[in-house]
């Protein structure tokens, strides 16, 4: 009797069966699966061997490069997908693949029979946009395997960036220009403005007032890139042109401005309407020659003298037919290239023991809210730094394991009390409003630690992030100086991060080694935190944000027409200070990975280190600190109480000076202080030496506010 199951050999038998042999193949499958038992379907029943009918086996498609070329996953250029499959049993016929779910599949490489048991193959792609690469291989019995994708992102062609207020080459001189910027299609998006000059004189990218420019040629400039990071300069040359309408509106727009009076503006927009209507060019020029007199005598020397005499001249040639020939226009392109993607960063190990090295630092950088994408990069570089410099480091962060310590070093303050400073990476954690509620960044009992660590002079560096932790407990908002609230968005187009944009950033105090080395302002491109309050009365600001540098940013979403809400003009963005027995340096910047490949940043970070570690001495005075200090001297009796209310009176009056800009009245009520110090009627001899010791810092670090 036949062995053979009564439905599969009817199938093989039946004479009116006229199907090709791979027909009968796929209906002996589903006959088999039908009718056996699920028993016999088993895991065991399937490991006996093979069947003859499996399909081939196609191994994960490897793509070349390996890595993307471009930044956010994009590759510039042709990607190679290698592909390959086994099938011991039968051969491998053909491995196909297709561009997209709905696209036919077509042959990567094929053999002819004898099929061999693997074949290998690639197909090199270079359709643009986003592709799901479907692949699968067939057997010799032409059995075909479940498809597998790869996504692939290409996109090879920059950004397009165009001035539409431009028209022929000209443009009013009441406009504001505001570039288009589209990347075509099926491309990356997120265009980003890396850099913009206005006349060779960078810049960032805001939106251009032409009231701002004289009349005649200009160039804007800008570079733009893409989320792939394709980019382009753009070179947009124009002219700027008036007529009286324009005047009148400029006129109008210095008297609400309080450039000019009410009454100087009325008499200049009479004196423009009758050059307007005059009967012949003679008369015009006489008139007009009249409003710039009154222009002139109706304001300062400066822009916006020059604007109002200017396009008076401009209105003379016009009605005299005198106006120069046109200066050439129009947009000259110039591919560039853009950012790079940054390679994966890892940290050396948990715990570094360089030869030499002096003093040991702690690393923290655990999160448990949003995680920085800039931690490995930041870890990796204190480690460089330390090998460099001479300290060790130790990192605690569970994430970067192996690379981290095993458990938690906030044990207690003596445990601690090896580290001469601990920098706060990041360590986001839950408990700020904007996240998912989570756990601190600290514990109750690690917190308790790391406060009396500080308490007993330990060290703390807060980097970006580390003013959005610890939102429940204002002992540490003290600490680092303010918390975070939020930050305007940005585009992925600027390479390394998302929501970073330009700004131009303050160096406050030169005097401070952490930021001697920068220029009186600089541009940087970052993530730009606002605070819960502006912390500039607490801590010595070494640095802050030109507010008006990114207010109407091009980069962040539809600020130029709809200014971001930021800090009232007054942002403090990294800062000092002696805070309740210890050494605190805050650098909120830093969100950008990119920041820590850059040498002008890294000199920061280096020098807040090694001044909260007492390797360096730095003027880090604060207001709160010396005001601490009175109160606690007269509470216990090291100050008189009449010395010490006179001294704590004419410290606010410093401060409130300070606040104001006005440096030489803070630094007057700084000497009285003083003055007060060299009584020995005002106090025991150690408590004078140190309120003089503090003052004299804050008196210096007024002297050189006065003088930057």
């Amino acid at each position: 009797m036949s062995s053979q199951h009564p439905v599969a050999r009817s199938l093989r038998s039946h004479p009116s069966r006229r199907a090709s042999s791979d027909t009968r193949r796929r209906l002996l499958r589903c006959a088999v699966a039908a009718v056996l038992p699920a028993a016999s379907l088993s895991a065991g029943a399937l490991a006996v061997g093979t069947p003859a009918w499996a399909a081939p086996t196609s191994a994960p498609a490897i793509l070349t490069p390996t890595a993307a070329t471009g930044t956010n996953g994009f590759y510039r250029g042709p990607v190679t997908v290698n592909l390959s499959a086994t099938d011991a049993v039968n051969g491998v016929q053909r491995l196909e693949y297709r561009l997209g779910n709905a696209a036919p599949f077509q042959t990567a490489a094929s053999a002819a029979a004898p099929y061999p048991a693997s074949l290998a193959g690639s197909v090199q792609i270079s359709q643009q946009g986003t592709t799901a690469v479907g692949y699968r291989a067939v057997g010799g019995d032409g059995s075909v395997e479940s498809v597998r994708t790869i996504t692939i992102r290409i996109d090879t062609v920059a950004p397009v960036v165009s001035w539409p207020g431009i028209v022929d080459g000209h443009i009013g001189h009441t406009a504001t220009l505001i570039p288009t910027r589209t990347d075509p299609a099926p491309g990356s998006g997120g265009v980003f403005i890396h850099r913009m000059w206005i006349d060779g004189t960078e810049v960032t990218p805001l939106p251009v007032a032409t009231s701002t420019l004289a009349t005649g040629g200009h160039t804007i400039s800008v570079i733009a890139s893409d989320a792939a990071g394709n980019a382009a300069r753009f070179d947009q040359a124009f002219a700027v042109t008036t007529s009286f309408a324009d005047l009148d509106t400029l006129v109008g727009g210095f008297v609400t401005s309080g450039a000019i009076s009410a009454a100087a503006g009325d008499g200049l927009r009479a004196t423009l309407a009758e050059a307007a209507e005059a009967a012949d060019p003679t008369a015009a020029v006489r008139v007009l020659n009249q409003f710039v007199a009154a222009a002139q005598r109706a304001t300062e020397p400066g822009p916006v003298r020059d604007t109002l005499v200017g396009d008076a001249r401009y209105l003379e040639q016009q009605v005299t037919g005198t106006l120069p020939a046109d200066p050439p226009t129009g947009m000259t392109v110039t591919p560039t290239a853009g950012p790079d993607p940054i390679p994966a960063a890892k940290p050396l190990e948990a715990s570094t023991n360089f030869p030499g090295a002096t003093f040991r630092v702690l690393y923290f950088s655990a999160t448990k809210g949003f995680r920085h994408d800039h931690i490995p990069d930041t870890a990796l570089l204190i480690e460089q730094l330390g090998k460099q410099y001479g300290f060790d480091v130790d990192i605690w962060d569970p994430r970067l394991a192996p690379a981290s310590l095993p458990s938690t070093p906030f044990t207690s303050a003596a445990d601690l009390a090896k580290y001469r400073t601990i920098i706060f990476s990041s360590p986001v954690d839950g408990t700020n409003p904007n996240s998912t509620p989570d756990a601190d960044a600290l514990n109750a009992a690690e917190l308790a630690a790391f406060k009396e660590y500080i308490q007993a002079g330990g060290g703390y560096v807060g980097l970006h992030g580390a003013s959005d932790a610890i939102h429940n407990v204002p002992w540490y908002r003290d600490l680092v100086g303010a918390w975070f609230t939020n930050h305007p968005g940005g585009q992925n187009g600027e390479g390394t991060c998302g929501s970073c944009i330009n700004v131009r950033v303050n160096t406050e105090d030169p005097t401070n080694p952490a930021v001697a080395h920068l220029p009186k302002t600089w541009l940087t491109i970052d993530e730009l935190y606002n605070f819960d309050h502006n912390p500039r009365a607490e801590v010595h600001t070494l640095l802050s944000l030109d507010e008006s540098s990114y207010q109407r940013s091009l980069n962040s979403g539809n600020a130029a027409t709809n200014p971001l809400r930021l800090m009232g003009g007054d942002h403090p963005i990294a800062w000092c200070q002696e805070y309740d027995g210890g050494r605190e340096f805050s650098l909120i910047l830093g969100h950008d990975r990119a920041q820590y490949y850059r040498d002008p940043f890294t000199r920061i970070l280096l020098s807040g280190i090694h001044w909260t570690a007492g390797q360096t001495e730095a003027n880090c005075a604060t207001f709160r600190q010396t005001r601490t200090l009175i109160s606690a001297d007269a509470a216990g009796g090291a100050l008189d109480p009449d010395s010490a209310a006179a001294a704590a009176a004419l410290l606010d009056d410093a401060q409130a000076a300070y606040l104001q800009r006005d440096h030489n009245t803070a630094t007057t009520s700084l000497n009285r202080i003083i003055a007060i110090t060299g009584n020995p009627a005002a106090g025991s001899p150690v408590a004078r030496a140190e309120l003089d010791r503090q003052v004299r810092q804050l008196r210096d670090w007024m002297l050189s506010l006065n003088q930057s």
